[in-house]
């Protein structure tokens, strides 16, 4: 699909159309209609790539209950004495 933004948005949002690119997949990432893989490569970026870039905006990461809910589970077979050492294979 060819998208054709007016030159007049561009110039009325003070910003190049990759300026304009970036905004509409960062705003369907943050919607939750795009994962950040997803959004990264309609940008060509990579997922630290994306998040450097949203960084360097001060934009928000999008970052929910089941994201947190995910990390921890991850910490938890990780650290599961909670002392920071990694698990031992015994």
């Amino acid at each position: 699909m060819v998208l054709q933004v007016p030159d007049a948005l561009a110039a009325q949002a003070d910003c190049t159309p990759q300026e304009l690119v970036f905004g509409m997949a960062v705003g369907l990432l943050l919607q939750g209609r795009l994962t950040l893989g997803q959004a990264g490569a309609a940008l060509g970026l990579s997922k630290p790539a994306l998040m450097e870039a949203m960084n360097e905006r001060r934009l928000p990461m999008p970052y929910d209950e089941r994201d947190a809910v995910n990390d921890l589970d991850a910490i938890r077979r990780l650290w599961p004495n909670g002392d920071g050492a990694p698990a031992r294979n015994s």
